[in-house]
């Protein structure tokens, strides 16, 4: 019984992500003296806006050799400011400002592309230099133009609404997370960005079109952050320069923590959530324990090497037992 429960971790390692929410939930419930589903519900709620962008964070990491795109805050940002400067309050203006948000996100994706693949920038770097482009175009935007405050009606039952007593971003997200989870593991592109992350040598040699699929996996994750900024400033009413900064550390605890390998080759969709729902109760904690913004990061930070020594243990004693 022993091994085979070693055998279902070590297969799933999005297990500790799911095991460790439901503890902080009860120790939170527990604590606070209100502990029932409506607070979990909750806690999922604002998990599931990070989740959309570290969806695609997840993709990125997938690609292994130090993929990590750091230009999602300034996505989420200047996607916030310019869908919610469309719609502006208006029911007609809603699906002019979802597109907005999707296509700025893409080509902010598919630049960042080009300048992995073509530059030969490493992709931290030339992520990196895009999130300053960003920020800088979004101080600019803000100074042409008053905050947003307004949200259409239609964006806002998206972001409010229920059904079934259930948040209707719960069920968003994850027909968005079982989408992706197909298309990894059941389509021609999933299978070449796991290949690449695996070995992107032995990819090459296999035919897969790596400029192709690399341009695909940054056009998606920017589109996903593109999406999350336009919801986030739906839901805080307003659209705020350093609004996605938060999202940068937390894309990719959510990511790593959920059982995705930072080193490439593999992605777990369901452990991404967990992952987010996760860092969220974390910060749920530390808010009832008093902790500043400062104290937060490095909370968060300690955590989540905590939860990845934990979790790939397994990994890593199988991987070097016979050496």
């Amino acid at each position: 019984m022993s091994s085979k429960i070693k055998e279902i971790i070590r297969n799933n390692s999005w297990i500790w992500a799911v095991l460790g929410s439901l503890a902080l939930w009860l120790i939170i419930g527990i604590a606070s003296k209100n502990l029932n589903f409506e607070s979990l519900l909750v806690n999922i709620y604002v998990a599931m806006f990070l989740a959309i962008a570290a969806l695609g964070q997840m993709l990125v990491i997938t690609l292994g050799g130090g993929s990590i795109d750091l230009s999602i805050p300034g996505v989420i940002t200047i996607s916030a400011f310019l869908s919610m400067g469309i719609i502006n309050g208006k029911n007609s203006l809603f699906i002019t400002g979802l597109i907005v948000a999707v296509c700025i996100g893409a080509f902010i994706g598919f630049l960042n592309s080009i300048v992995v693949i073509y530059l030969k920038i490493p992709p931290i770097i030339a992520t990196m230099a895009m999130g300053y482009i960003l920020i800088t175009g979004s101080l600019l935007y803000n100074r042409a133009r008053f905050s947003v405050v307004k949200v259409c009606p239609i964006l806002s039952a998206i972001i409010r609404g229920r059904t079934f007593g259930i948040p209707l971003m719960i069920y968003f997200v994850i027909i968005l997370a079982v989408v992706i989870h197909i298309i990894i593991n059941r389509t021609p592109y999933g299978r070449s960005l796991i290949a690449i992350g695996q070995n992107i040598d032995a990819a090459r040699f296999a035919g897969v079109k790596i400029v192709k699929v690399v341009m695909i996996t940054y056009i998606i994750s920017s589109a996903l952050a593109g999406i999350a900024g336009m919801l986030v400033a739906a839901r805080t009413n307003g659209a705020w320069l350093g609004m996605g900064d938060p999202y940068l550390l937390e894309t990719v605890g959510g990511v790593v923590i959920g059982g995705t390998l930072i080193s490439g080759g593999k992605a777990v969709t369901v452990g991404t959530l967990a992952g987010c729902l996760f860092l969220g109760l974390i910060i749920t904690a530390m808010v009832m324990l008093g902790f500043n913004f400062g104290l937060q990061n490095i909370a968060k930070g300690i955590l989540i090497i905590i939860i990845l020594v934990i979790g790939t243990q397994w990994t890593s004693r199988q991987k070097y037992e016979n050496v």
